[in-house]
Formats: C-alpha cells, sequence, structure tokens
C-alpha cells in the first residue's frame, strides 16, 4: 500500500463534497466548498468568477500591500498560477482588499462578483477572508476560478493558539515559518513561542549576553538537531515577527518565569539565582527584578505586533527563598509578605506592570491565580487553564478570563496525541485533565476567551505532522462551534485545504509503501519511503538522524528502505548545494513489542510509596512493551523504592533486563533480588555504582541459574531527580 506521510488518501473516496448552506457544512453539491474552519454564514449562487490571465490581487489600502503580496504569493505556491500584487482599483477578473471600519470583532466578508472583494475591520480581519479565498480557489485548464459566493463571517473566539516549545528543541527559522503558514491557513490568530526554560535559553539578549551558553536541547525521545544550541539571532526574530504580522499571525513571546528557569540561573547565577536553587529566580533580590525587568523589555523591543506577552508562571519551586537575606530584607518593606508564595504573587505584580508600561496584556498559567491575596492578579490578565488545578469556574466567577488548553485534548506530548475522532467530539467549553476522558464543562462562557493547543517537546522535523489534522479541528470548533457535519465531511473538507498545506510548506511529498499502524506514522513491518521533488533542476538531499543539513546529508537516489525507527528531514537544494524553500521532516516510529517473557503481566508491588493511580503505575512496567519510554512505571516517593514480580510459580531464571527512563543523560543505580519463597532473597544484579547514562537496552546480566518465584528490583538512585522510573521489567527463564 501507498499512502503519502501526511495525508490520510483514504480520504479521497469520499471526496464528493459537501453540502453548502448559510452556517452550516453537510453534504454535496455539484461544485463543493471545503473551507475551514466553516464560515458563519456562506451564500451560493450559480456559477463562476474566472480570475483574469492577468488578474491581479489589489490593495485598496495601501496598508494591505504587504496581504496582497502574501496571497498572490500563496496562490501561485498553492496552484502554480502567477498573480500580482497592486495598489489602485480593481478590474473584472481581479481580488480587491479593503478595509470596512463598519466591521468590528474580526469580521470579514468575501463577496465574489465581476472581480471578488474581501473587506474587513483591520489588517487581520482582511488576512482571515484570504484564507477563505484562497481555500475557495478552483483550478480549471491553468485558470483560476472563484465560486459566486458571500461569504459574512466572524469568529466565536477571539484567542485561538499554538504553543510551539522552541525552548527544549531547536527550531530553524524556516520551521517555525511554516508553522506560521499553518496557523494562517487555518485562522490560528496567535503563536505562543516558548523561548527559554531549563534547557535552552533562545532570545539573543544583548544586556546578558551570557544567557544561552550553557544551552543543551531536550533529547530525551529523539536526537538533537544541532549539537551546539546558540540562541536566535536578533535579525532572525525580527525576520520572523514581520512574516508573522503579513500573514496576520501574532507572536505571542515568552520568556518563563519564575520558574523553569534553569538557563538563566545556570548562566548568570549572580544575576538570576540564589543558593540551592537550579531553576528559579531569586524574585527576592531586586538586582533581579532590574534585569527580569531589562530582559522583558528587550523581548518586547523585538515582538511589537501581538497585544499579548506570556509570563509563563507555571510549575515554580519555590524551596529556599523564604532562607535567602534578600527575601528577610524585603519583609522589612513589605510586612505583608508572609511566605515565598506571597512573594511570588507580587513578582507578578511586577511582571504586570512592565507588560502593561509596553501596551501588552499579560498571560499567565493557572498558577498565578491567587482570588483573595494579598497581591491580586490584576483583573486583566489573561489566565491559561492547563491542568486545572483551579476550577475554570472558579476563576471566571472572579472577574478574569481565561483560555482552555488543558492536556486532554490540547497537549501534543511526543506519543501523547488524541485522535482526530477524539478531538471531534471536543468543544472548546470542555475542560480536560491529564490521562483523563472526563471533561468539566465550563457553563457561562462569557469570559472564555478561546483556546490553545500546546506541543510541547517536539521536535521541529515532526510539528506539521503532528499539527496539520488536529490544529485544523481546533480552529474550527474556535472559530465557529456550530459548522455541523460529520466527521466524514470534515475528513473530506480537510483533504482538500491539506493539499494546499502541503503545496505551502513542503517542497518534497514523501510516499510510503508499506502499512502504517496509525496517522502518527508508526510501523511494526519494514517500510520503503520515496521522495518526489515539486520542483526540477534541484536535488533532493535526507538525513535519517533529525540533523539539519549538514556535510553528512544524502543526495537522493532511489527508495530508501526503513526496518528501524529512523528521524526523516528532506529538502531541495541547488547545484551549489544552497537549500532552497523548506525542509519536510516526519518520524517512522518501529513499534518494538517485548517478547512474552516469565514478567510480562504478573503481579505487581512497589515500596514503600504506594502504587500510583494515575497513569503511572506498577503494572505498566511489565506490560509487553519497551519502545514507549513515555509508558513507566513513575514512584510516588523518593529513592530508595523498589518494585516486586510475582511469577506467580518457581521457575530457574538466568536473566534479568531492566529498562529505566532514559533521556540521553541521567543514569540510575539499582539491584535486583530474587526468591522462592518471598523470604530469602539472593542478589542477582548490582549496578549500585552505576554511572553509565541509561539507554533503550536498559540494564541488564546473565547469572547462574537460580529458582525464583519472586523479582525484586532496588532503585536505589536517580541521576536527574528524586523519582524513580522503570519502562519494563524482562526475565528469562534458564534453558
Amino acid at each position: 500500500m501507498i499512502v503519502c506521510a501526511y495525508r490520510a488518501l483514504r480520504w479521497a473516496a469520499m471526496a464528493a463534497g459537501v453540502i453548502v448552506v448559510a452556517g452550516v457544512a453537510g453534504a454535496a453539491t455539484t461544485d463543493s466548498l471545503d473551507l475551514i474552519p466553516w464560515p458563519k454564514s456562506v451564500e451560493v449562487r450559480d456559477g463562476h468568477l474566472t480570475l483574469a490571465d492577468n488578474g491581479r490581487i489589489v490593495a485598496g489600502n495601501e496598508n494591505l500591500l504587504p496581504l496582497a503580496k502574501t496571497l498572490a504569493d500563496e496562490i501561485r505556491r498553492a496552484t502554480g498560477v502567477p498573480m500580482a500584487a497592486a495598489a489602485g482599483q480593481p478590474k473584472p477578473g481581479d481580488v480587491l482588499l479593503a478595509i470596512d471600519s463598519a466591521l468590528k470583532d474580526e469580521a470579514y466578508t468575501l463577496e465574489v462578483k465581476d472581480y471578488a472583494v474581501v473587506k474587513g475591520g483591520d489588517y487581520l480581519s482582511v488576512a482571515s477572508g484570504t484564507v477563505t479565498l484562497l481555500q475557495a480557489l478552483k483550478t480549471a485548464g491553468g485558470t483560476l476560478r472563484l465560486p459566486r459566493l458571500t461569504v459574512t463571517d466572524k469568529p466565536t473566539y477571539p484567542y485561538r493558539g499554538l504553543l510551539i516549545d522552541l525552548a527544549r528543541k531547536y527550531h530553524s527559522p524556516g520551521g517555525i515559518k511554516q508553522v506560521v503558514e499553518l496557523c494562517r491557513l487555518y485562522k490560528i490568530r496567535y503563536l505562543h513561542i516558548h523561548l527559554s526554560d531549563d534547557q535552552l535559553f533562545m532570545f539573543p539578549s544583548r544586556k546578558f549576553p551570557q544567557l544561552g551558553r550553557g544551552n543543551r536541547e531536550f533529547a530525551r525521545f529523539d536526537p538533537p538537531s544541532k549539537p551546539r544550541i546558540e540562541p536566535y539571532t536578533r535579525e532572525e526574530l525580527v525576520e520572523l515577527e514581520r512574516f508573522s504580522q503579513e500573514r496576520g499571525v501574532h507572536l505571542v513571546p515568552e520568556i518563563d518565569m519564575p520558574g523553569h528557569t534553569g538557563r538563566l540561573v545556570g548562566d548568570a547565577r549572580e544575576t538570576f539565582g540564589f543558593s540551592g536553587s537550579g531553576s528559579t529566580l531569586n524574585i527576592a533580590s531586586p538586582k533581579t527584578l532590574e534585569a527580569v525587568t531589562a530582559l522583558l523589555n528587550e523581548v518586547l523591543d523585538v515582538f511589537q505586533g501581538s497585544p499579548y506577552a506570556h509570563l509563563g508562571a507555571d510549575e515554580v519551586g519555590l524551596g529556599g527563598l523564604e532562607k535567602t537575606p534578600e527575601f528577610k530584607e524585603l519583609q522589612k518593606q513589605f510586612p505583608d509578605i508572609k511566605n515565598a508564595h506571597d512573594l511570588y504573587c507580587k513578582f507578578i505584580q511586577d511582571m504586570h506592570a512592565v507588560f502593561a508600561k509596553r501596551g501588552k496584556k499579560m498571560i499567565v498559567c493557572e498558577e498565578g491565580y491567587n482570588p483573595g491575596g494579598v497581591f491580586p492578579l490584576p483583573k486583566d490578565t489573561l489566565i491559561q487553564v492547563w491542568y486545572q488545578g483551579h476550577s475554570p469556574a472558579d476563576i471566571v466567577q472572579h472577574g478574569y478570563s481565561i483560555i482552555n488548553a488543558t492536556w486532554t485534548p490540547l497537549y501534543l506530548v511526543r506519543g501523547d496525541r488524541k485522535s482526530l475522532d477524539f478531538l471531534f467530539d471536543w468543544e472548546v467549553s470542555k475542560f480536560g485533565r491529564e490521562r483523563s476522558t472526563a471533561y468539566t464543562s465550563l457553563q457561562d462562557t462569557a469570559k472564555l476567551a478561546g483556546t490553545e493547543v500546546c506541543s510541547w517537546e517536539n521536535s521541529e522535523s515532526i510539528e506539521i505532522q503532528s499539527l496539520r489534522d488536529r490544529l485544523a479541528l481546533v480552529a474550527e470548533r474556535s472559530w465557529n462551534p456550530k459548522a455541523g457535519g460529520t466527521l466524514a465531511a470534515f475528513r473530506v473538507r480537510l483533504a482538500h485545504t491539506d493539499a494546499i498545506l502541503e503545496n505551502l510548506v513542503h517542497p518534497v511529498t514523501i510516499q510510503v509503501q508499506g502499512d502504517l499502524a496509525s496517522d502518527e506514522n508508526i510501523f511494526e513491518q519494514p517500510l520503503t519511503i520515496t521522495l518526489v521533488p515539486k520542483f526540477k533542476d534541484l536535488t533532493i538531499k535526507y538525513t535519517l538522524d533529525n540533523n539539519l543539513p549538514n556535510e553528512n546529508w544524502k543526495a537522493y537516489t532511489g527508495p530508501i528502505k526503513v526496518e528501524q525507527t529512523v528521524y526523516l528531514r528532506a529538502g531541495l537544494f541547488d547545484e551549489k548545494g544552497v537549500q532552497q524553500g523548506y525542509l519536510v521532516g516526519s518520524w517512522f516510529r518501529r513499534v518494538v513489542v517485548v517478547k512474552p517473557n516469565l514478567a510480562t503481566g504478573k503481579p505487581v508491588t512497589v515500596g514503600p510509596a504506594p502504587d500510583r493511580t494515575d497513569g503511572w503505575f506498577a503494572r505498566i512496567a511489565v506490560d509487553g512493551r519497551a519502545d514507549d519510554v513515555n509508558a513507566h512505571w513513575a514512584s510516588a516517593g523518593p529513592a530508595p523504592q523498589w518494585l516486586q514480580i510475582d511469577l506467580e510459580k518457581v521457575c530457574p531464571i538466568d536473566f534479568i533486563n531492566v529498562i529505566t527512563y532514559y533521556d540521553g543523560g541521567r543514569y540510575y543505580q539499582l539491584t535486583a533480588e530474587v526468591s522462592a519463597d518471598g523470604k530469602t532473597w539472593t542478589k542477582v544484579l548490582d549496578f549500585s555504582k552505576n554511572t553509565v547514562p541509561a539507554t533503550a537496552s536498559g540494564y541488564s546480566g546473565t547469572f547462574a541459574k537460580t529458582d525464583a518465584r519472586y523479582v525484586r528490583i532496588n532503585m536505589l538512585k536517580n541521576s536527574a531527580n528524586p523519582f524513580v522510573h522503570i519502562v519494563e521489567v524482562i526475565v528469562n527463564q534458564a534453558k
């Protein structure tokens, strides 16, 4: 079977179309409209407008000329038909972009008569209208035509966002631009860029040039893309800001603080840290407050277009702050500060003032919500709800606006991605939790600003692969929750818009011969990958190790046989070896099912801490799967902890393999003991002094044949944090 690595071609059989009725997407007409998100009102008349051979995208307002050029370029790349951008008055067969101040709240209209007219109250609204026009275009015999229609449209929720994690996985500027193009295609207004964390600091600070010198990419699940990660240059970020603004997408910058600041503390401890802290700012220090104020102002100097900036403020470890001399001194000035949490709330207030002075509204994660606190969160702060540590209903009742960014179903974290089928029944007012399919429904949605899909810890090479279907559906739910229709009809529309996306962002098509287990490109049997260029006279080069273009990239000469997990990237290069256009990327992950062994599916107990009930429970360590490092037992208490397996009968054994969590850096220390009666134990493995980083192969050993019913794994140390983790335990019977 040959399939596209991105688009499920099985949808093509359903491409008969959809019903076009005002405000509803349903069944087929002769000339179907395949639009996502579906507009609030669509009226279709007989006939078409054929765009002139020398047709133009005309900017009726000079400020719209960048948008006219963007649309003309998109039409060329999506259809192969060139159009010019110009200012002035339209002629028959042209497309006119115009400002109509009577249109408010992102409303736009699209009218197709002798020429097409897209109107909106501002640049962003017109940009939304041009997306609808782009999706409505048809090609016939090398000409472009539009159905004669009238669209009147506006979004239900103003905040429609996507987060990408630039602070754990390096994304090239070109890779970020691909995501911007994806956002534009589905009218996602805000691209939230996570620029700093414990692993990477990616903003090029002039005041603190040492920030980023300790950057190390988070390579837990895939090879790093670059051996040395430098912060972006100021020129790269300014260009990304320009590129995004021209497409009607706001970049929302985030320098996460006061937690998740391992790089700030590690690279400039004297300015940002305090004794005993590795990833929390010294928010009691006036010196630190002055430094972060200067740093945030540098960020806001670059990202000027968005009305929002994000502070993060999530998962903050405040331990040790109260013992600092700065904290005790600050209490003299502010007697209301009773503890470190009070100081945390004051810090958020102070940062809000920094943003407000620059005309920005602040977004914080829900940890910053502190009703009744001494230093209350300003009411114009937008709160991002991600785990429901606070009730969404409680937050809005206290007068705050919120964003639904809850883990289920909006987090895309490595292999944890909800399917399109699962997402189809979701609504923006439904708030979920990690590892749960139960929702909290918000009844009063007046303060529900919208939603955000969060792509955490993912490589640039799989952003489009992971997002392209899911973001389209979330976009429709947040733009027009009453779009209606079936999942099958949505897939028909998605096949059309996804083909546009493919032409916009990928100069190379990936075709796969073989069976994929899911849309995530998981396979069990070997595959054959074929790369097809979309442009002549250029050479395809590729790699299977996730690296960005370098001297080790190979020239493509024919189909690639794949038997193990690969991290594919490919692109087009000219005769001088210069990259032309974007890269294409995809993972193909082979599922490794552990051969059934004595431990598979057997009863397990743990101690001294009790077993967990939240998905990280002990039985996952004997479930017969060793390929998913994220599926593991995680101890509820700090090391030492043990996990014991009951083999249910006495067996002769001579081999044990303990596959722990692995990320390329951490190591575990452990021993393994066996017993026939649960009372007398014999040590058979000893890694108690190990300092070798954990790998997918685990810690294993063969020993003299021993009769045993019970196997106990004593987890003594994890070099990364106090807790211990086991992905799988394998116990083999002696022959």
